[in-house]
């Protein structure tokens, strides 16, 4: 397909704002919808934590996504990292993880530290602490990175239509639009950039899953003299890789803002019912969380794929549908990045690679229809 052409967006995180920031920006018309407001799912609900992810695939989105961020001002975000501090209470549960990441990734200078070099970097942790400190980490507010890319492709001629509903429109065996309270609007192709509820948008009988919701809850706290790192408790990055079911330690300060967390749950959670639980899982790593003032709080869902890497691309059997989801809890550090991929296979100036093709191995087919009768 070449530019100028009508592109419509169903989604409005940060995936779906930057892929139309791109696209318009290369002449393309586009048309964005968002069933609620933009950034209202994982997009701007996150940590604000924009972090290496720990795959070499994923790492160069990252390093990609960076510069992008680093040319946006709004985005708020350092020229340099604040630093993850991976916390635990031994030494003996850090060394692996600390030689896994240097293995696999050098350039984060995984350095162990032992407890009075914690507490000297970091008075607020808790005494008796070992870390694993990461060169990477860039706290910024939630929102600002989705909300950033939303103002670039408005100047650059987007149309947002903002608690709208919309599906892809499909006749004689081609995507012809979106259907829209009840109303079917023509576009040249469709991208589908909802987040968790893609494959459900795509396949309404959801018989096609390669995409999981995985549920967070973070609270917001008032916390004087916060870290200036990123804290984690080690495992994060294991739950996050693997999608698993549970919680564990993370807080980050970005623009006085403190959110606390992290929960990695397969069921919709009640946030009310995990303030506590969040708050005491924190106290053993920054005291005085567990009485600390929560002044917010908020869940979303992750969209978590098969082997944790987004999947874009047209989807196989469906010409001018495309998707661009499955960044697990990596979307704004890696989500810019895949909507340049996928804008520019989309105007034919590129090719997927093959890790984060829709149609790659691991990942299920769509079903296609029976005969009829």
């Amino acid at each position: 397909m070449s530019a100028p052409a009508d592109v419509a967006i169903i989604g409005g995180g940060i995936v779906g704002c930057a892929v139309a920031a791109f696209l318009t920006e290369a002449g393309v018309k586009v048309e964005v919808y968002e069933r609620e407001e933009v950034a209202a799912g994982a997009s701007g609900r996150n940590s604000g934590s924009i972090q290496h992810p720990f795959d070499p695939v994923l790492a160069d989105l990252h390093r990609e996504t960076l510069d992008h961020y680093r040319g946006m001002d709004e985005v708020g975000m350092a020229s340099a990292p604040a630093g993850v501090l991976m916390l635990a209470p031994e030494r003996d549960s850090l060394e692996p993880a600390a030689r896994e990441i240097g293995a696999d990734s050098p350039e984060l200078d995984a350095t162990l530290l032992e407890p009075a070099e914690v507490q000297k970097l970091e008075p607020a942790v808790a005494p008796g602490l070992w870390a694993c400190r990461l060169e990477t980490g860039y706290p910024v507010r939630p929102l600002a990175a989705t909300r950033a890319f939303a103002r670039r492709a408005h100047a650059g001629g987007a149309r947002f239509h903002e608690a709208e509903t919309a599906w892809p429109w499909a006749a004689g065996g081609r995507t012809r639009g979106v259907l829209s309270a009840g109303v079917r609007r023509p576009a040249g192709a469709v991208i589908v950039a909802a987040g968790p509820w893609t494959p459900e948008v795509i396949d309404p009988t959801r018989a096609w899953r390669p995409i999981v919701p995985v549920w967070g809850v973070v609270a917001d706290v008032d916390l004087p003299n916060a870290p200036r790192h990123v804290l984690e408790e080690a495992g994060v990055e294991g739950l996050a890789a693997g999608a698993g079911d549970g919680a564990l330690f993370s807080l980050v300060a970005a623009d006085g803002q403190v959110s606390l967390g992290s929960t990695f749950l397969l069921d919709r959670p009640n946030p009310e019912l995990w303030e506590g639980r969040l708050r005491r899982a924190g106290d053993r790593f920054v005291p005085g969380l567990r009485h600390a003032e929560v002044v917010g709080l908020r869940t979303c869902a992750r969209p978590q794929s098969v082997d944790g890497r987004p999947l874009l691309g047209e989807v196989r059997g469906q010409e001018g549908l495309w998707v661009a989801a499955g960044h697990g809890p990596w979307g704004i550090s890696t989500g810019p990045a895949s909507a340049r991929i996928l804008a520019d296979a989309l105007l034919e100036r590129a090719e997927i690679p093959e890790p984060l093709s829709v149609k790659r191995p691991r990942t299920p087919p769509m079903p296609q229809p029976g005969p009829a009768g």
